[in-house]
């Protein structure tokens, strides 16, 4: 039986909403159980699972924390899922709770497994190409990266989609700002002359950002600032993108009947970019299986958060992880 924690309280919409998604996917698999850490009144709909136990704790992680005053909160939500996964109690934790405190709380409580300098905040982006998603790494889990710590996020992205999309060799970039081999941060630079060299990976060199959602690429490795700010800078013309095309159709009697002319094209797109059904990101490199989901989770996209932590504990991910990057 897979067992995996849940932080209930670190949401938007509650955990009365997370609920349901646990509820959800207890019905359609049956070699799971859970541990929901939180406030048990509002929990009613899993009181009497016999697959679940509610654990209360008395505080939840505000979104903006500092490392230090995360780890003073021990009885919150977040800290318990991420303690039970250290004791192993647990084999996998979802939390829709603070980025920051998670990426603090995993990598100081879980800890790295041995010879990962870094663990890598990955999630997958779609692309142009329906059904084809590029995972990307570092998405910020930390500022400044060595050329070392991006080679490694080159082998646990590359074990990542081999697991996720059965791709045996997957293509792997560098987020660069030109496809020429010395373009680049000098840290990209140097882990570009590793990479190239390595017969392990698939490295076919630099990608620019605006070809990065292109549908040719498999694994796009980035520092963490710039990841950070590629992953926003997506979100917000994702967004934009959106607020504008639904003004342009709201105009008059004449744009809407073009809209119902056209609507199966935009649901085609919708479904490109339904970014739910990714379940979120993954903290990679760290000793267990560790998904931060949306902040504003519905039912729904935890349960596809759920189902990335049980296939990832299921294929024993951690333990490939471990084998890939096994001190010699």
């Amino acid at each position: 039986m897979i067992k995996i924690a849940v932080d209930m309280m670190g949401s938007d919409n509650g955990p009365e909403e997370l609920s349901k998604g646990v509820a959800s996917y207890l019905e359609n698999n049956q070699d799971v159980s859970f541990v929901c850490f939180g406030d048990p009144d509002r929990m009613s709909l899993l009181k009497d699972s016999p697959r679940v136990e509610i654990v209360k704790t008395t505080q939840v992680v505000p979104m903006e924390t500092s490392p230090l005053s995360f780890l003073r909160m021990k009885d919150s939500s977040m800290y318990k899922a991420l303690e039970a996964v250290k004791d192993n109690k647990c084999q996998g934790l979802v939390t829709a709770g603070s980025t920051g405190g998670f990426i603090t709380g995993a990598t100081m409580l879980i800890k790295n497994i041995p010879g990962v300098n870094r663990a890598g905040f990955c999630s997958y982006f779609p692309s142009k190409v329906k059904g084809k998603q590029v995972a990307i790494l570092d998405l910020g889990a930390s500022n400044v990266n060595t050329p070392e710590e991006l080679v490694g996020f080159a082998k646990l992205g590359s074990l990542y989609y081999k697991e996720n999309m059965g791709k045996k060799n997957p293509s792997i970039y560098l987020l660069s700002n030109g496809t020429e081999e010395g373009k680049g941060l000098d840290e990209c630079k140097k882990a570009y002359q590793i990479l190239k060299e390595d017969k392990s990976i698939n490295f076919m060199g630099n990608t620019e950002a605006r070809d990065a959602l292109d549908g040719t690429k498999d694994v796009i490795v980035s520092p963490g600032y710039p990841g950070n700010i590629f992953l926003k800078a997506s979100e917000g013309m994702a967004l934009t993108f959106s607020t504008l095309i639904k003004s342009a159709f709201k105009r008059n009697i004449m744009t809407k009947i073009g809209y119902l002319l056209c609507r199966r094209g935009f649901k085609d797109i919708h479904d490109i970019f339904d970014y739910k059904r990714t379940g979120g990101a993954m903290l990679l490199g760290i000793n267990g299986v560790a998904v931060k989901t949306h902040g504003n989770s519905t039912g729904e996209f935890l349960y596809y958060s759920l189902d990335l932590a049980y296939r990832m504990v299921k294929n024993d991910f951690v333990g490939k992880i471990k084998k890939d990057f096994e001190v010699k």
